[in-house]
């Protein structure tokens, strides 16, 4: 199993070649993993409070370059998943729960099935601020809480892993302000920051609060950084116009290309 901090971003922009479309997968957490969310609940069987759907853009600076990505995301309380890509290329990806995937590429009209747990819509990061869940969701993953101080008006909480798999995290500090996550680093061996998160610009929406800016902090081995910022804008949760995709599925007509 891989493990990731927090939250996994999929981008798969799709370049034609031999008549199909190949996949490249830029997660953008260099290792991923799965939150055991089962569903995230609003406490009302109404469609308004199983629904929520948000614009995101998406910023990567690695090596004096910039990736744009820009997406929409369409989240319901059964774990299904609906993201429209609108730039740099328009797809359409739809997952659930257990990593069950489908990518459509209108251009092409083709499309590719994949079951891969690392596309499940437990990734989405809107699972991890939802009433179910609890100091992200650490302790599902295998991590065992070890401290809890307090560092002037917030509190510092500190995790261990518990779980054999997890090799490349020996620790993660998670720290709260005002009740909510605003940092988290995960340490790998030697007391080492392999990747930070900084969660900020909190809105509150039915139930639960959530960030609608989140920067993330990548080191690799050689110490080289990626910096992501990903920007949360019109996240509703009601009054949903009638193009919402929530139940978009992929036309009928399409051409199948393989994946791998």
């Amino acid at each position: 199993m891989r493990f990731c901090s927090f939250y996994v971003i999929i981008e798969m922009p799709f370049k034609k070649k031999d008549s199909c479309f190949s996949l490249k997968i830029n997660v953008y957490c260099i290792n991923s993993f799965v939150f055991l969310l089962l569903s995230f609940f609003f406490g009302s069987d109404s469609f308004a409070q199983t629904h929520i759907s948000a614009d995101v853009s998406v910023r990567q600076l690695y090596n004096n370059k910039i990736l744009r990505v820009e997406k929409q995301i369409f989240f319901t309380s059964n774990g299904n998943l609906v993201v429209h890509y609108t730039y740099p290329q328009e797809y359409y990806m739809i997952t659930n729960t257990l990593g069950e995937t489908s990518v459509y590429h209108p251009a092409t009209n083709e499309v590719m099935y994949m079951n891969d747990m690392t596309l499940s819509s437990q990734s989405e990061i809107f699972s991890l601020f939802t009433p179910s869940s609890s100091d992200l969701h650490l302790t599902d993953m295998g991590f065992s809480l070890q401290s809890t101080k307090k560092e002037n008006d917030n509190i510092v909480k500190i995790f261990v892993s518990d779980n054999s798999r997890i090799k490349d995290i020996q620790k993660v500090k998670l720290v709260y302000g005002k009740d909510r996550p605003i940092y988290c680093a995960f340490y790998s061996d030697k007391e080492k920051i392999s990747k930070k998160t900084y969660f900020s610009d909190y809105i509150t929406l039915p139930n639960f609060s959530f960030p609608t800016v989140i920067t993330q902090i990548s080191y690799d081995t050689k110490g080289d950084s990626v910096i992501m910022k990903e920007e949360f804008k019109n996240i509703k949760t009601d009054n949903f116009s009638d193009d919402a995709l929530f139940k978009y599925t992929i036309p009928k007509g399409t051409k199948r290309v393989n994946p791998y």
